[in-house]
């Protein structure tokens, strides 16, 4: 009886020493990374800029331009299809024509702190609408917003914050468009006095 439970302890002990020996290795121990100097970190550069898209269709209708603010400075750009990204879209009444306009300094100033836009309908507006199908469609502005655009150090943009996820349109006709208002002037004028107060915009 006495040798059997020598036996047992003995292996109890050979267990303890085991297991004793297993935990002390720093093999197993879980990895903890050292923290990254200040000096290692990514510097990043979060600048607030003006990303505008417009369709095709406003662009035949509508003269636009931007005053641009940025510190004490201001810009006016012009908008148009020439200096416009080109890109398409599909929408309920079929893939539309959109131009991606993106303002983000002012003669070396970073930053977009405020836009005003100006809005007047073409010369030509009502020949233009007279001479298209009178129901139809005409695909109306997208998405206009000042957001965080997110820079690397080597002044790449890697990101966005605070941007409004989804695109924003809606249809008219040429008929509703020569619609005549109350003060008789024609329902394209009204419409260019919401798109300029859309296209306006505050960091």
């Amino acid at each position: 009886m006495k040798k059997f439970l020598s036996k047992i302890m003995f292996a109890t002990v050979a267990i303890i020493s085991a297991t004793g020996f297993t935990s002390c290795n720093n093999a197993d121990d879980p990895y903890v990374p050292t923290p990254q100097s200040t000096a290692q970190q990514p510097k990043l550069d979060y600048v607030p800029v003006y990303e505008l898209n417009l369709s095709e269709d406003i662009l035949n209708l509508y003269d636009i331009t931007l005053v641009l603010h940025s510190g004490d400075k201001s810009k006016e750009s012009i908008l148009g299809k020439t200096n416009g990204t080109v890109f398409g879209l599909e929408t309920v009444s079929g893939k539309a024509t959109y131009y991606k306009f993106f303002c983000s300094e002012i003669d070396g100033n970073k930053g977009i702190d405020y836009v005003e836009a100006k809005v007047t309908p073409k010369a030509d507006i009502k020949t233009t609408l007279e001479s298209k199908p009178a129901e139809m469609f005409l695909t109306d502005i997208s998405k206009a917003q000042i957001y965080k655009a997110v820079y690397d150090e080597n002044g790449k943009k890697i990101g966005e914050m605070g941007i409004r996820n989804g695109d924003e349109y809606s249809f008219f006709t040429p008929s509703e468009m020569l619609e005549q208002m109350e003060d008789g002037t024609l329902k394209y004028d009204l419409c260019a006095q919401i798109l300029a107060e859309h296209l306006t915009r505050k960091k």
